[in-house]
């Protein structure tokens, strides 16, 4: 399956213009690793993520090295920055909602095409504290609402992590574990009204939900949302038990991408995590990663997905059934309905706005550690920005 880079060699997918919606860029030093994968499916553009950070505050550093380095190639998503705006434990400053408002639009004078939001994931709530129609976002939405600029919301997470007997093991070992059901978390309903709350607030919002809304057990349920809610879209990055869960009511799937798709767009989850340079096992779980995305919505047989990602597959199936999606139905959720929210290019960067937010990320980073000299990756991003021709 794969040829001495690494690389997967049957991407023998319809040949049309793709965009990943769903990139996550964490690390600046690994932007090459992203162009590999890019270069490799291929891929047209990316969009490519930041999120907050408890300990890098958010990760738009990375995506604007990016951006200056391949100005055409990715749209980018920033994360807001929570260190003037939470004092701990998510209790929020006075003046928290100017200053998040206040973001949107450096946001947007830097050249950020997005905003990625994945606060309404459960650890991310915990540590945040505030629901997304709390006073201090109000701010937030109504100039996100009034730019037109999109959101991709991460918004709760699968059903059966908030039920111990039903919570796979890979979830439970996963990133401290992902298990919501002892009390502690948000119930996944309770995410669900929040942003139906939002939305009756603004209802004009270009809000891109992830991972299906992680819906894809309750087709009707999402078919009733997105009717309610003519804005909003959902992206068909595999939260893990999506593709299990389509799977198994193919018919059922199949009518529902092809009713909505206007409103569905192509991602996959890639991550600069696993893109360290020497680092093979990674290339090739990010090259499986949007093999089985494609094949999903293109193949019509059952298929197993690749070794280095056989833990997507749950117990009780023998593969992934393919959708075989018609190639107009393909060409809006590769690229026409991602392009439509977003733009037919990324916008410019304004390098001396970006140094700006530069500097002050790496002087609020310096102040966390205490004195220069930490790892400071807004301060290396700004130092190479400062140079002339890079």
């Amino acid at each position: 399956m794969y040829n001495q880079r690494g690389d997967i060699v049957d991407f023998d997918f319809a040949d049309v213009p793709v965009i990943d919606g769903h990139i996550h860029l964490k690390h600046p030093e690994r932007i090459e690793g992203i162009v590999a994968v890019m270069e490799a499916v291929p891929y047209a553009r990316t969009n490519l993520l930041s999120m907050p950070h408890p300990d890098q505050i958010n990760q738009n550093p990375a995506v604007i090295r990016f951006k200056a380095h391949y100005p055409d190639r990715a749209y980018i998503s920033g994360g807001l920055d929570y260190t003037q705006v939470l004092e701990g434990c998510g209790r929020a400053r006075r003046g928290a909602g100017e200053n998040l408002a206040k973001q949107i639009d450096t946001l947007k004078a830097i050249g950020f095409d997005g905003l990625k939001m994945h606060e309404g994931e459960p650890q991310e709530r915990k540590w945040i504290g505030l629901a997304l129609d709390a006073p201090e976002y109000e701010g937030m939405w109504a100039r996100l609402e009034a730019l037109g600029m999109p959101i991709v919301l991460h918004q709760a997470a699968p059903e059966e992590f908030w039920y111990a007997e039903r919570i796979p093991e890979w979830a439970r070992s996963y990133a401290g574990g992902c298990f919501y059901g002892d009390g502690s978390y948000p119930l996944k309903e309770d995410l669900y009204e929040e942003v139906e709350r939002v939305l009756e607030r603004h209802p004009r919002l270009r809000l891109i939900l992830a991972h299906l809304y992680f819906l894809s057990a309750d087709l009707e349920r999402a078919s009733r949302f997105l009717d309610a809610h003519p804005s909003v879209c959902f992206d068909l990055t595999p939260g893990l038990e999506m593709l299990n869960n389509l799977s198994r009511t193919p018919d059922a799937a199949r009518e529902f991408l092809i009713a909505y798709q206007d409103r569905l767009i192509y991602g996959t989850d890639i991550t600069s995590a696993d893109l360290e340079a020497g680092d093979e096992f990674g290339m090739k779980a990010s090259l499986a990663k949007a093999w089985v995305v494609r094949a999903f919505l293109e193949r019509d047989d059952v298929f197993a997905p690749p070794e280095e990602i056989g833990f997507w597959l749950y117990p009780g199936l023998d593969g992934f059934q393919g959708l075989d999606l018609p190639r107009d139905v393909l060409d809006k959720i590769y690229c026409v309905n991602l392009e439509r929210l977003y733009g037919p290019a990324p916008a410019p960067l304004d390098r001396e706005a970006a140094l700006v937010e530069l500097e002050r990320l790496a002087a609020a980073l310096d102040a966390r550690a205490g004195g220069e000299g930490g790892e400071n990756p807004a301060r290396r991003v700004a130092a190479e920005l400062k140079v002339p021709g890079t």
